[in-house]
């Protein structure tokens, strides 16, 4: 049988009401986690809505929330992932479906007929969403073809849609625009 920890310690260590930055070192925590867990009612406190010093929770509370913690952790989960940047905790891509490469290609084709052939850095931000240094990035890394000509790189139309329906389905954070170019993919068919 477990026996639940001690935690009359803090009692003697803080005083009767603590901020934050005491909770989340208490706790073990991210202060992210910190935030949301007072900012969604999980551990009662007083909201001052100062920028510094923003809470003040009663450390009677946070031994409740601790012993809970303890007793029951289910009760108290959150979101999986949201606090945690490791790939484990990700959610699943949105774009799992399947999505012909060549159909995709030629829908682009179609939509951005009217571009040039020879696009900018900036062309090519206006139709991914993409902002300037990840169309940059994708071009240094050699992830897509672009060339360097009078200060500035040119990226050829069908090697930025090729790269759009074959490579581009591998970025996690997809822009608005691209996750838009998607739908429109799928309402097409």
């Amino acid at each position: 049988m477990d026996m639940a920890t001690d935690y009359s310690h803090l009692l003697a260590e803080y005083p009767e009401k603590i901020c934050q930055d005491q909770f989340y070192k208490i706790c073990r925590m991210s202060k992210r986690k910190a935030t949301w867990l007072l900012e969604n009612g999980y551990i009662p406190c007083e909201d001052t809505g100062k920028k510094t010093r923003r809470f003040k929770i009663r450390i009677t509370d946070v031994i409740e929330y601790l012993t809970r913690l303890e007793d029951s952790p289910e009760s108290l989960l959150t979101p999986p992932g949201i606090f945690s940047s490791g790939i484990k905790y990700r959610p699943k891509r949105q774009t799992d479906i399947q999505i012909d490469a060549d159909e995709f290609m030629e829908m682009l084709k179609k939509r951005w007929s009217s571009s040039p052939d020879a696009l900018t850095v900036d062309d090519a931000v206006k139709l991914t969403g993409y902002c300037k240094t990840t169309v940059s990035e994708w071009i240094t890394k050699k992830k897509l073809f672009g060339v360097w000509y009078y200060n500035k790189y040119l990226i050829p139309k069908d090697c930025l849609i090729e790269y759009m329906a074959t490579q581009a389905h591998r970025i996690t954070q997809k822009s608005e625009k691209h996750m838009n170019l998607i739908a429109q993919y799928f309402d097409g068919r």
